[in-house]
């Protein structure tokens, strides 16, 4: 099932018992158990585009890539690139040219942003880097997304945070699944970031989701969730 851009958008996270996605300082959560590793490249396998929000590719030291050669030959017999697609969301423009994801390019890297980056950080990107600045009164994700749906033709973008891209996806409407690990840890604190942010004002109205798969492996679970709207059948 696809949102109204034609994407299929998959959020994937994971996190507490107690929903919290990070702790209160948003320092790296050190879940990533080897199953949920390995779930993680399986999503990220039938993605056309992997998304994550500037600050959570800082903070966990991502790259965005497929790390198992067996997936990568997987998709080349797909007909598709080894790698998927990697999409960075900074509004502002706050790139650090040492982060880890600039130091892996095995995909191409899109960066959106409503500021230009100075020339001086431009030069220090590597090459296969490409800066998309919109207008800042046209920078959305809604935009973002048709852009990439348009333009790159992308039909499954999976994000992976963080919990303020994930928010600003969940008011725009457009996720169509959500794909949770819960791990046996309760973090507590007002101000440790749950999956829709930090807390703050209720959405228009709630989005209603169906479960779709639950595996428990371990100590861990596993939750498959469907965006569930108005005429569309729950098959599951």
């Amino acid at each position: 099932m696809s949102n109204r851009s034609g994407l299929h958008v998959i959020a994937n996270f994971a996190m507490t018992a107690d929903g919290k996605v990070s702790t209160r300082n948003w320092t790296p959560s050190g879940f990533g158990s080897p199953m949920d590793r390995k779930r993680l490249q399986e999503i990220r396998v039938r993605a056309d585009a992997l998304m994550v929000g500037r600050k959570t590719a800082e903070i966990d030291h991502m790259v965005l890539g497929i790390s198992r050669p067996e997936l990568r030959r997987a998709r080349k017999l797909a007909g598709k690139p080894p790698e998927p697609l990697r999409v960075l969301i900074s509004g502002q423009a706050r790139l650090n040219p040492q982060m880890k994801i600039f130091s892996a390019m095995h995909s191409p890297l899109l960066i959106f942003t409503a500021v230009p980056p100075s020339l001086q950080i431009q030069k220090l990107l590597p090459k296969g880097v490409i800066v998309r600045t919109l207008p800042e009164q046209e920078f959305s994700l809604k935009k973002i997304l048709r852009i990439l749906s348009r333009h790159y033709k992308v039909r499954t973008l999976v994000c992976e945070g963080g919990p303020t891209l994930m928010r600003s996806l969940l008011e725009a409407d457009v996720v169509t699944e959500v794909s949770l690990t819960i791990t046996p840890l309760v973090f507590g604190g007002y101000d440790a970031p749950s999956l829709s942010g930090l807390p703050g004002s209720f959405f228009t109205r709630p989005l209603d989701f169906r479960l779709k798969s639950m595996d428990v492996v371990g100590k861990e679970c596993f939750l498959t969730y469907q965006r569930k709207r108005s005429g569309t059948v729950n098959k599951t």
